[in-house]
């Protein structure tokens, strides 16, 4: 299996317990849209709401500086939706933090 380290810098209401969102542009919206302030989104994100874009090719239709970030959906992470899992807490590395500007008080 492939291996991540993410930063986990909220929770939600509608995922089960343990859950958690990869934010991947073009992978859907979900409950809280935030795409549509932030990049002009249309209002169920592109393609489903909940899933998002189904084609690389649909990748296209993101703003430019998104794209990558859809195509890498396609590519290293195979197009999974919400893909089974395992997970463990570890420290979050300083480049990451750097990046989000979140850390754990």
């Amino acid at each position: 299996g492939k291996k991540m380290v993410v930063q986990i810098t909220n929770t939600g209401s509608d995922g089960g317990p343990n859950s958690f969102d990869l934010n991947i542009p073009g992978g859907g919206v979900g409950l809280y849209n935030a795409c549509s302030a932030q990049w002009g989104a249309p209002a169920d994100g592109w393609g489903k709401r909940y899933g998002g874009v189904d084609t690389v090719e649909q990748c296209s239709q993101l703003p430019a500086a998104l794209q990558s970030g859809c195509k890498w959906r396609f590519g290293w992470f195979k197009g999974a939706d919400n893909p089974t899992m395992t997970f463990r807490q570890v420290t979050c590395p300083k480049e990451i933090v750097a990046r989000s500007g979140c850390d754990r008080l």
